[in-house]
């Protein structure tokens, strides 16, 4: 395996440190207050001892910046709308980054491209001194309540929802490491209930909490003159609109004890108009090159090239360096700059059965890491589609097969954590590659020379056009079916979302965490113990810095448009979801934030219960599962595996049939049914 040269060290890391089937979580204040999966196991490796409680002011930090030596970036709560350069992106100026060239490069593409903050990351409050964690709420839907003591709510006077508010989860972090401050509150929204995009919000911290001693906290003199609209005026048009969005909801100034209000990005809105503007401007493809290279009982298989396929990345294939680009990018009108095109392999496996009148129902299949455009053939996938009378159609996923030049691992190329860019935007164009390929159906056909059935070319339905991806191909397929109408139905496995957790819990292929204790070059003798020493957490400033620069290729933002509120003139699509509940690939934290995004309700037996369904009002559904979501239009529900990992759905007989099932009963031109096991 070939390593690019900003992961040597990382990659030597993997070859000493020994992988680990468990999950770590470390807290070093209260635990995360959310019960289940969304709060973590307990820490492994003991507390983290403090140095002595300094003297002086016991208040609440609020300091606006000035630029002055010595300010501190989180003195400020964070994010925060005052943070923004004159051309309106975020500005990080001032995160402390230790001299860590990782943590530079993220904090450079943000400050160059983001157009607003995480909907999926922590908010920062700082303190004087250690908080009394009793006054905290202990429950998600206790900071839902008047007299909660930390709240997020939504400031922004065009939303539909202006004055509610949205639960959370929180850290407190007391010691000082590397990149926390000492004594930090973090909260941040529970996984599978991300905030709005382009919405503002207000976190607050009320006069209800103190200190661990019982002495009240001060209001900082900068928080006091913007409560009392004294501040620059700059600052006071950021405040002043959410301090009456947050009056007219009950919450007095004199309330108030520090404060963070903020716009999230458009996480979704680029991806959206890209897809579109394929739609409007850009050819459908059709096939290149094509043979027949086996019959087998079931089916015929036929392979060969479609084309064109845009690439919207800039730079040098695969982006293995940060320098290699990997960004997509758009010209001076908003439409996506097209920096070359490919030509796509497929394999496409036809059944021997008769043609419907309307063509073959066709799944789309989308692999995932180190497989390939033959991967549904060779993991009887397509036989088992072909037994229902399904076609299959099967591509090379981003830097797979012919689209990686390169002798590195796919793994690396697709994630790669390192390059920003490249991290960002993989799983955009990967996504955008399915929205081509969904574009090939309606006019796929073959001269009968080479395939026919009963003297007629062979056809493939449109209205019958579904989806299934595994793994990597899990990824990008929610944000495919979120943008796109190709697809009308879906099976997903082991398909997630949000990063933060997999920074923590992913440990296959690669030990994830050992990689990130050698890019942000952490103390300890294992990353175990790194986390502990560090305070790494899901809340951790540089997990949200990550996920704040990621969220556009984030499937949690993009989920609510696959059923629950799709994009006008789209029908709500059926989805089968499945987790194994041991998964050392796609963490069960993750796959279960893109379930509750998606409002997929589980299916009983429940393995573990979801945090974002429950607040959400989604219960469980026992099966059959037939019309339960979109008004009856729509199927939807996630099959747990408690004893099963990454592969359930291949490995577990009772995942494949009821896969199957569904599959077949989608035949029958309704929503689908989930049967029962």
């Amino acid at each position: 395996m070939r390593f690019p040269r900003f992961l040597l060290g990382a990659a030597a890391l993997l070859l000493v440190l020994p992988a680990c089937d468990g999950v770590v979580a470390v807290d070093s204040g209260p635990r995360p207050m959310d019960a289940g999966r969304d709060a973590g196991p307990p820490p492994d490796s003991g507390p983290v001892v403090c140095t002595p409680e300094p003297t002086g002011p016991v208040e609440a930090v609020f300091v606006l910046p000035t630029g002055a030596e010595g300010e501190g970036f989180f003195d400020l709560p964070w994010p925060s709308d005052v943070r923004r350069t004159a051309e309106g992106t975020i500005d990080m100026t001032g995160f402390p980054t230790r001299r860590n060239p990782f943590v530079q490069r993220y904090l450079d593409a943000m400050t160059e491209r983001l157009d607003g903050f995480g909907t999926n990351g922590a908010v920062y409050f700082r303190f004087s001194r250690t908080i009394d964690a009793g006054a905290l709420p202990e429950r998600p839907e206790q900071s839902l309540e008047d007299g909660a003591a930390v709240f997020l709510v939504d400031v922004d006077p065009d939303s539909p929802d202006v004055g509610t508010r949205h639960p959370i989860a929180l850290h407190f972090q007391d010691c000082p490491t590397r990149f926390w401050s000492a004594h930090t509150l973090a909260i941040r929204p529970v996984y599978g209930l991300p905030l709005a995009s382009d919405r503002t919000y207000a976190a607050v911290v009320t006069t209800g909490l103190n200190s661990a001693d019982g002495e009240p906290f001060a209001r900082s003199a900068d928080l006091e003159a913007v409560l009392a609209g004294e501040s620059d005026a700059a600052v006071d048009a950021i405040y002043g609109p959410a301090l009456d969005a947050l009056e007219a909801a009950g919450v007095t100034r004199d309330a108030i004890l520090s404060l963070a209000v903020f716009t999230t990005q458009d996480a979704t809105g680029e991806t959206i108009a890209i897809r579109d503007w394929m739609h409007a401007e850009y050819p459908a493809p059709s096939v290149v090159t094509v043979e027949t290279d086996r019959v087998a009982p079931r089916y015929e298989r036929v392979a060969g090239t479609y084309g064109p396929v845009p690439i919207f990345q800039a730079g040098e294939l695969p982006y293995a360096n940060a320098e290699d680009g990997g960004d997509i990018t758009l010209d001076a009108t908003g439409a996506p700059t097209v920096h070359g095109e490919y030509d796509a392999r497929f394999s496409l496996t036809i059944p021997t059965s008769p043609m419907p009148a309307g063509g073959y129902p066709i799944v789309l299949y989308a692999h995932g890491t180190g497989g390939d455009f033959e991967t549904v053939v060779r993991n009887d996938t397509a036989e088992k589609l072909a037994a229902l009378g399904i076609a299959s159609m099967g591509v090379d996923q981003i830097h797979h097969g012919a689209r990686n030049p390169t002798a590195t691992d796919p793994s690396i190329l697709f994630f790669n954590i390192p390059n920003p860019l490249a991290a960002r935007d993989n799983n955009r164009q990967s996504a955008l590659d399915i929205v081509q390929q969904a574009r090939l159906v309606p006019g796929l056909t073959f001269d009968t020379g080479l395939v026919e059935r009963d003297g007629m070319p062979v056809r493939f339905d449109p209205a019958q056009t579904w989806f299934m991806g595994h793994s990597q191909g899990g990824l990008n397929g929610p944000i495919f079916l979120a943008i796109d109408d190709g697809a009308r139905a879906a099976v997903l496995s082991a398909a997630s979302s949000v990063i933060t957790p997999s920074l923590i819990e992913k440990v296959e292929p690669l030990v994830i965490p050992d990689i990130v204790v050698a890019l942000l070059n952490l103390p300890g003798g294992d990353y175990m113990q790194a986390f502990a020493l560090e305070g790494f957490t899901v809340e951790h400033p540089v997990a949200t810095l990550l996920q704040t620069w990621l969220e556009a290729s984030d499937a949690s933002n993009y989920a609510h448009l696959v059923f629950s509120s799709p994009r006008e003139g789209f029908a709500p699509k059926s989805v089968l979801m499945t987790e194994g509940l041991r998964d050392a690939y796609s963490p069960p934290t993750s796959i279960e934030a893109l379930a509750g995004a998606m409002r997929t309700p589980v299916v009983q037996p429940v393995g573990s219960p979801l945090v974002s369904l429950r607040l959400a009002g989604v219960d469980p559904v026992a099966p059959p599962v037939t019309g339960n979501v979109a008004g009856g239009a729509a199927t939807a529900g996630l099959l747990q595996f408690p004893d099963d990992g990454h592969f359930a759905i291949f490995d577990n007989e009772t995942a494949e049939a009821q896969y199957l099932g569904f599959f077949g009963s989608l035949l029958e031109g309704g929503p689908g049914t989930i049967p029962s096991p």
